[in-house]
């Protein structure tokens, strides 16, 4: 996990540069520290131990079964919170 935190830091992604699905699961699970790279992309870069009988790496959340997506990225709601706040400081 430390070798895939080499090149790809969640500082450093870029999730505007990615499809909505992967921004919205990073931002929900790997940039909070709810979830390691490893946690949905093993076997990516190496080849997969015998997993017979172990559950899959990933399954969709409960919380999101059967739930739409938003459409907005998580680049949208963070210019939606920079707005508020920046009207909220205008106000004052």
């Amino acid at each position: 996990m430390l070798e895939c935190r080499n090149c790809h830091s969640s500082a450093a992604m870029d999730l505007s540069k990615q499809t909505k699905r992967a921004a919205e699961i990073h931002t929900r699970y790997l940039l909070p520290g709810r979830a390691t790279c490893i946690d949905c992309h093993k076997g990516i870069a190496h080849e997969l131990p015998n997993m017979q009988g172990v559950e899959p790496g990933w399954k969709l959340p409960p919380e999101l079964e059967g739930e739409t997506l938003p459409s907005a990225s998580a680049i949208d709601e963070l210019k939606r919170v920079l707005d508020e706040a920046h009207s909220a400081a205008l106000a004052n």
